[in-house]
């Protein structure tokens, strides 16, 4: 899998769970409280965290 392609799933993850499986605010209710640049911050951190992991565990057990 390449890179592009780990980073749409992992968005498409995200966005489908804070917008439709999350219907009860169990996981996301937190987040919801935050304001728009926080959300925004928190989902970078998020994505650039999974890129980061993506690249260190993609390069040791995949090549």
């Amino acid at each position: 899998m390449n890179f592009a392609t780990f980073i749409a799933i992992v968005l498409v993850a995200i966005i489908v769970d804070f917008f439709w499986l999350d219907i009860e605010n169990k996981r996301w209710d937190w987040l919801k409280n935050r304001s728009v640049s926080q959300q925004v911050l928190f989902f970078a951190f998020f994505l650039g965290a999974s890129m980061v992991l993506y690249y260190v565990f993609g390069y040791k057990f995949l090549n």
